[in-house]
């Protein structure tokens, strides 16, 4: 798939010709920068704008244009440095259009000029395209030649995005071998590097890479469904990171838009493959919303285009609308892009299936044949070109490093054969004195070994007699040994006894708290994410209707595991039996409920047994008028989160718990908000609040979850329950859950 090759391009003339949106900066626009153009008024301030204007450009005949006039300039006013970005600027022109003879005369212009002026920064810019360049005539052999001098020249300059840039290439060139297993070490690399270099921008464009190579490969070679299924949902993961990267960044520049567009097609494609494994309707809707995003960014890059064509024929083809997948493959067969057989091959075996599913079988078999043309004049035989260049050169250098190893081993060889006759001459020497000593050190040993042979013999008797004691303790060591792995099988045997009983407990608590399917019974359009710490959770939540109201409770007790699970079964016991007893008219009040709540749990907890227990209950009570819309809500130190037209508001309850507190309040108190259609609220535990993780390990805390909430709000239940569990388990990574999480939504 050549069009990560050409958007990594698009990236490094960024990065080459230093564009200010690589620092995050929106820079100049074309429109400002060729009217300050026009009323620059010497040559130095031309050289400035020119410098920037050439980057900018995404126009091949424009671009053109700027490198001869700015390399008019630079040659009239002898100046080097801007003859060198002006000769850069022809040469990605050329390249990024496939005109690669013309960029090869402008490469060796730019090699000599910086060889004159000994600027090695641009001459490993200058070996690195000419490694591009051989790359996309499939000239592995010149790839690699070049590439390894870029990367010789980076390393001494200390580069290490220029290093990760190389790396890309070479990760892209084996995969187009179908060498994925070396592809994806240079990608780990890549990615290790541009975390050393606490670059995120370049680590989210190794992960837009990363995300596309395992499309292409799961795309092209078969695996099983779970295999793919899970391949293609790890994609959407590294995609939805990127892209949260690529929005934080807010920067409209011509590369930054082609990385985007990369990143949005290859979740959406991810999503389509993903819904035809899974038969998913949601999934569906996903790869269409992303698809949307994809069209409303500006891109001429064709390639890009007639990929995110093939996707939308695909989606067409999954719900049914096959005349119109048929329409937009049509419109595919007037775009003529280098390198895309593989998709053209996909474009005709879905052209294929559409019109098999029309009826017309003659079109069907014709475009069956075309697939079958393509299959054979396309990547297969290609990569297999590739690969046996790739395998020749890697054994090439292997046989030159043997050889350069060889004539080092020699000289070595003969500098140790001199050493040696010289160390055999200085040994006879020392023998010679050491043999005399010898000698008098042997007979004066001797007197001493009669002297401790006469020692030996009293010590002998000596450890036989602690060898018998040793016995004897190591007996009684053994009988321990078996006393302790008998009360280690007890504890064992005591501990899987514990553990099944709360495995049993943690049943009873699932049985008293309402499936999902039964809220959606009062709540149609809602969700629940239940995910406890332990085996038994100290969250619970609830749903009830009341005459004409829909109530829903969302509470954390204090504690989690076997503690907060006793104090959530009291809680949930109390609560239902509470609201059962409340009014079902307009006098209901969930500050009342509270209330009542609090009652019963001090009464239950206070001086029993000589013992004042403090422990209570946060807790969320929301009751929507099905009348009116109307929310009414009350809550002991929680807030609920209402969206209303993207935007999150927050409903703050009472500073104080359910239960017995040092600063309490007389009462709860009620509040009221407005709903209207559309509108969806949200509840939470502290649990995914408090929950430690990202790169530094710290909590994730309020603001991130009203992040997550105002972007999930107006999707489906099912796809926001997803997308908010993702957040989390990114979030945590390795680190394991700290508390119980409860997240609850429903929409009006």
């Amino acid at each position: 798939m050549r069009v990560i090759k050409y958007i990594l391009l698009i990236v490094l003339s960024a990065a080459f010709l230093n564009v200010e949106a690589e620092n995050g900066k929106t820079g100049s626009t074309l429109d400002s920068l060729q009217h300050a153009l026009a009323k620059a008024t010497d040559d130095s301030t031309r050289v400035a704008v020119y410098k920037q204007l050439i980057s900018y450009v995404g126009d091949r005949d424009l671009a053109v244009r700027y490198a001869g006039e700015f390399l008019e300039l630079g040659t009239r006013l002898g100046d080097t440095a801007a003859m060198l970005r002006a000769e850069l600027g022809f040469v990605y022109a050329y390249i990024n259009n496939n005109e690669n003879r013309e960029a090869e005369k402008h490469l060796n212009q730019v090699v000599n000029l910086a060889l004159k002026s000994r600027n090695v920064a641009t001459l490993a810019k200058a070996y690195y395209l000419y490694a591009a360049n051989s790359d996309d005539n499939d000239d592995v052999a010149g790839m690699l030649d070049y590439g390894n001098k870029s990367l010789e020249l980076y390393r001494k300059l200390n580069d290490t995005c220029r290093i990760v840039d190389i790396y890309l290439m070479y990760a892209q060139s084996c995969a187009d071998a179908n060498m994925y297993k070396t592809a994806y070490e240079y990608l780990v690399r890549a990615i290790t590097l541009s975390h050393m270099a606490q670059n995120k921008s370049y680590t989210a464009d190794v992960l837009v890479f990363y995300a596309a190579t395992m499309l292409q490969q799961f795309d092209n070679e078969y695996y099983p469904a779970d295999v793919r299924l899970c391949k293609f949902q790890k994609i959407i993961r590294y995609s939805s990171v990127v892209y949260s990267i690529y929005n934080k960044i807010k920067n409209d520049s011509y590369y930054y838009r082609q990385l985007t567009h990369l990143c949005l097609i290859t979740k959406a494609q991810s999503f389509l493959r993903s819904a035809e494994i899974m038969h998913s309707k949601p999934m569906a809707d996903s790869c269409a919303l992303y698809l949307q995003k994809v069209k409303d960014i500006l891109t001429d890059n064709k390639t890009l285009q007639y990929q995110t064509w093939l996707v939308e024929a695909g989606l067409h083809y999954y719900n049914g609308q096959y005349k119109k997948a048929v329409d937009v493959l049509l419109h595919l067969e007037t775009i003529k892009v280098a390198h895309t057989t593989p998709m053209v091959k996909r474009s005709c075996l879905l052209m294929a299936k559409c019109y098999e599913k029309l009826g017309n079988q003659s079109k069907a078999l014709d475009y069956l044949d075309r697939a079958a043309m393509f299959d054979k004049i396309s990547n297969r035989m290609v990569a297999s070109k590739r690969y046996a260049d790739f395998k020749t050169k890697l054994l090439s250098q292997t046989q030159i490093d043997l050889i350069e190893t060889g004539k080092k081993r020699d000289i070595i060889q003969k500098e140790y054969d001199i050493k040696r006759q010289s160390y055999i001459t200085m040994f006879i020497v020392i023998l010679a004195v050491a043999v005399s000593l010898l000698t008098i050190v042997i007979i004066k040993s001797l007197a001493r070994r009669r002297r401790i042979n006469n020692q030996l013999q009293v010590k002998n008797a000596e450890i036989t007699k602690l060898n018998k004691s040793i016995i004897e303790q190591k007996k009684e060591i053994e009988d321990r040994r078996d006393i302790i792995t008998m009360q280690f099988d007890m504890v064992e045997n005591f501990n899987e006894a514990i553990t099944t009983n709360i495995r049993y407990a943690g049943k009873i608590q699932r049985a008293a708290i309402p499936p999902e399917s039964d809220v959606r019974k009062i709540f149609n359009n809602s969700f629940v994410l239940f995910r406890p710490r332990d085996i038994v959770s100290g969250d619970f939540y609830t749903v009830m209707r009341k005459g004409v109201f829909n109530i829903f409770v969302v509470a954390d007790c204090t504690g989690h595991g076997v503690p907060g699970a006793l104090l959530s079964m009291l809680g949930i016991s109390a609560l239902n039996d509470i609201l059962r007893h409340s009014p079902d008219d307009d006098s209901f009040s969930p500050a009342l409920v509270l209330d009542r709540m609090k009652a019963f749990i001090v009464s239950a907890f206070e001086g029993k047994n000589g013992l004042d227990i403090y422990d209570g209950i946060d807790m969320v009570i929301c009751a929507l008028d099905t009348r009116n819309n109307n929310l009414r809500f009350a809550a002991a130190n929680q807030s609920a989160f209402v969206w209303k037209k993207g935007v999150i508001h927050r409903i703050k309850g009472d500073k104080m718990p359910v239960g017995k507190y040092v600063k309490e309040l007389s009462r709860f108190s009620d509040q009221s908000f407005q709903l209207e259609p559309n509108d969806e609220v949200f509840m939470t535990t502290d649990g995914i609040q408090d929950q430690l993780g990202g790169p530094d390990g710290k909590k994730f805390l309020l603001r991130n979850l009203v992040t997550v909430f105002e972007s999930v709000g107006g999707m489906p239940p099912v796809r926001q329950k997803v997308e908010i569990e993702t957040s989390i388990d990114l979030w945590r990574g390795r680190l394991q859950q700290i508390d119980d999480i409860t997240v609850a939504g429903f929409s009006v």
